[in-house]
């Protein structure tokens, strides 16, 4: 009969488990990395392509907005719970796959919307597929490294998910200019379709191309009762009410400081065209650099000093060292939007971003730092959730709102610079009320698998 393991027993079980050789698990987290940059590309493309989608269906700033987030993250969030159950229980490379396949199709599928609802319902179906990417490569990754190495993987995972927005709008961008200047004419299948519409389907490709790759991936051979052969749990439930103040703080905080990120991918290629007098293809060209450099260098170096501290003992070493960057951001977050000449803006935006990349592998890090090995999947999956409403459903929502009905469309550049400047504030908060219940968990379940 299967039975349930205390929180603290599933710790130590995890901190003295074998990992795979160090050759192996870079492996998995190279290919995570990978799939995440396909997924984050297919995902934000849009931002790209929201005004000439805009003109075609005859819709404004809030329903564009809708198409941005809400769309998305509608399945997205739905599926995030039981696609974690599943990746614990089943296997995380064969749910991977299916999601990876799933989130494909459907890209390719919004080139061919014939309208807002059909377009809505098929961003609905890529968050479905998407749902698997989190879940599953940061329990691949809490499977394949010891918790002391956590952040520079994690790291890596987490430029993937800036990469992919800038290889998004950066592809996006070449399309559109591409397709304005008649490149896809003669080519079958695309030559009859807008720009915007081929762009959807040759981004959507390259996810189809990469299933092989999920044969590769680390998965760890799964502890099983002797008796009954059943696998053994540990119960979810149990361990967030033990650990209530500090999971609803760390959910917290990563919800909050989504928001900047959320709003700077899904707005500022609009903003770019729109305040700026930029084109499309210079538009995705120059977010698509900033928004690589910012993850490579912002997220890279973040990870190098976290495990400097944690390799010292420094238990709360992703927060205290996050708080940098984070004080930096919230006056970035201002000022940057306050630039009226394109490219300076692309500078400022440049710094706000080496700033506000971090919190993506600091939320990571942390959330699969506490997490029992049974349990990363679906530990994965509350934290991708709270960061999916408010981060990427919310936040461009609310900009959408602002701009359309309180301050006008001419003034998107206000409704951003206010979101993203109180959220980082709010942010700090949650941070630095994290620190305390953190540092004592982790000084709770200290052992020299942990620091060594």
């Amino acid at each position: 009969m299967a039975h349930a393991i205390s929180a603290n027993e599933a710790i130590g079980r995890a901190d003295s488990a074998a990992y795979p050789p160090a050759s192996r698990a870079w492996l998995s987290a190279i290919i995570i990395f990978a799939l995440t940059a396909i997924g984050l590309a297919d995902r934000m493309a849009i931002a790209m392509l929201i005004g000439p989608i805009k003109q075609d269906f005859g819709i404004g700033d809030f329903q564009a907005s809708l198409l941005i987030g809400l769309a998305f993250t509608i399945f997205y969030i739905l599926f995030l719970v039981p696609v974690g159950i599943a990746a614990d229980r089943i296997s995380r490379k064969v749910v991977l796959g299916a999601g990876l396949l799933i989130w494909s199709l459907a890209t390719i599928a919004c080139g061919l919307a014939g309208g807002f609802f059909s377009l809505f319902v098929l961003r609905m179906i890529v968050g479905a597929g998407e749902a698997a990417i989190g879940p599953c490569s940061h329990g691949i990754i809490g499977d394949s490294f010891p918790r002391h190495a956590l952040s520079k993987p994690l790291a890596l995972q987490g430029i993937g998910f800036q990469v992919g927005p800038a290889a998004g709008v950066a592809a996006a961008g070449a399309i559109l200019g591409a397709g304005a200047a008649g490149a896809f004419d003669g080519v079958p299948l695309l030559a009859d379709l807008a720009p915007w519409r081929t762009a959807f389907v040759l981004i959507g490709l390259p996810g189809l191309l990469a299933l092989p790759l999920v044969l590769l991936l680390h998965e760890p051979h799964r502890k099983r009762d002797s008796l009954q052969g059943r696998e053994e749990e540990v119960p979810i439930l149990p361990f967030l009410r033990a650990n209530a103040r500090l999971m609803v703080l760390v959910f917290m905080g990563a919800a909050l400081s989504s928001i900047a990120l959320g709003i700077i991918t899904g707005w500022v290629p609009e903003y770019l065209q729109r305040s700026l007098g930029v084109s499309a293809m210079e538009a995705g060209a120059s977010l698509g650099t900033i928004l690589l450099v910012g993850a490579v260098f912002g997220q890279g170096l973040y990870a190098i000093i976290v495990d400097w501290f944690a390799a010292r003992g420094v238990r709360d070493a992703p927060i205290a060292v996050g708080l940098v960057p984070l004080a930096l951001a919230i006056p970035l977050s201002w000022l940057v939007f306050e630039v009226t000449d394109a490219q300076q803006f692309t500078l400022a935006l440049l710094a706000l971003l080496l700033c506000i990349t971090p919190f993506n592998a600091l939320n990571n890090t942390v959330a699969q730092q506490i997490a029992p090995p049974a349990l990363r999947s679906r530990i994965s999956a509350l934290l991708i959730l709270s960061i999916s409403i408010v981060g990427f459903a919310i936040a461009p929502a609310m900009v959408g709102w602002l701009s359309e009905f309180v301050f006008g469309e001419a003034q998107l550049g206000l409704a951003m610079q206010l979101v993203c400047s109180i959220s980082l504030a709010l942010t700090m908060l949650a941070y630095m009320a994290t620190r305390r219940p953190l540092r004592a968990y982790m000084g709770a379940r200290q052992s020299p698998s942990i620091i060594n």
